[in-house]
């Protein structure tokens, strides 16, 4: 296995590491590079006040100029664009990646009370969606010719739910997990509302949902609960219907971010709390998880499989 960490740099840690099997190494010097995303050999990590972009560990791109850092980037690499999501700022921004000359294009401000967490393109849908947990909104653009945003519609989830992150399926379901109700949203394609799902049998004080991802084969979903310190996993149905599996303790103390292996063999969840990596391995067929063992990492927040 291979993958890059992402991480807080409050106490111990240094910046993004890489992980290969069970060798660790620091891969960037980096302040608070706490979500990462990649395309071929270039890292893009968000930064104090926007992004970097790196290519063979040397920086070639930054912009730091918005009020306070990113919480979430995105590239999409069929109309090479970057996408980030403000959480303190309240907004998000695209740019147009071309290596050393990747420029800003645009930045929409949302308004009072946004915590703009996640941008996420899905080439399913032909569009950009920004989560916004203070506003209880999923915004959705389309990307015209000119590669501008242009705003289609609002999905609006109750109040008070705080949408975090979501993932959209190959047949345009979308599955959004809410931080503080501890649910998922769920709408179909045409962006209608289908129902809401419980990400536990039961609430719990405390409990803050974070991290969700969707195999490739599109039947198996998961998601992270921190404060209960697991992952949730769904039967992704025929339907596009969600039946609750099974619920595994990560065996560490909040778990903000995991990834699947790109074999999907393997589950890496980043417990930011206790400075350590769970290893799972997984089941292909019914999806299920066995705890391998512990890696130290220290506070880890996105988990990130490369090639």
């Amino acid at each position: 296995m291979k993958f890059l960490v992402g991480t807080y740099t409050k106490n111990k840690s240094e910046g993004i590491y890489l992980v290969e099997d069970e060798n660790i190494t620091l891969q960037e010097r980096l302040f608070n590079p706490s979500y990462i995303a990649v395309h071929d050999d270039y890292i893009f990590t968000i930064a104090r006040g926007g992004i970097e972009i790196y290519l063979n560990n040397d920086l070639i791109y930054e912009d730091h100029s918005e009020a306070k850092a990113p919480s979430h980037i995105f590239y999409e690499p069929t109309l090479k664009m970057i996408f980030t999501a403000n959480y303190g700022a309240g907004q998000m921004s695209s740019y147009k990646f071309d290596g050393a000359q990747t420029k800003k294009l645009q930045t929409i401000i949302y308004p009072t009370n946004s915590h703009a967490h996640q941008a996420y393109y899905s080439q399913t849908l032909n569009s950009l969606l920004v989560v916004d947990l203070g506003l209880d909104t999923i915004f959705v653009y389309e990307v015209d010719k000119d590669l501008k945003l242009v705003h289609k519609r609002d999905l609006t989830l109750q109040k008070g739910v705080g949408p975090r992150h979501l993932v959209v399926s190959e047949k345009g379901d979308i599955y959004c997990l809410t931080e503080h109700s501890h649910e998922i949203y769920h709408f179909n394609n045409k962006f209608e509302f289908v129902r809401k799902y419980q990400t536990l049998d039961r609430q719990f004080s405390g409990v803050a949902s974070a991290a969700i991802k969707l195999t490739n084969d599109n039947k198996h979903l998961y998601i992270s609960n921190r404060g209960y310190d697991t992952l949730t996993h769904f039967i992704v149905n025929n339907d596009g219907s969600l039946t609750r599996k099974k619920v595994y303790n990560v065996r560490g103390k909040h778990p903000r971010d995991f990834g699947i292996s790109l074999d999907e063999t393997h589950i890496v969840v980043g417990n930011l709390h206790s400075n350590n990596l769970s290893i799972f391995s997984r089941n292909e067929k019914n999806g299920e998880l066995k705890f391998l063992k512990h890696l130290y990492v220290p506070e880890p927040t996105c988990i990130l499989f490369i090639p």
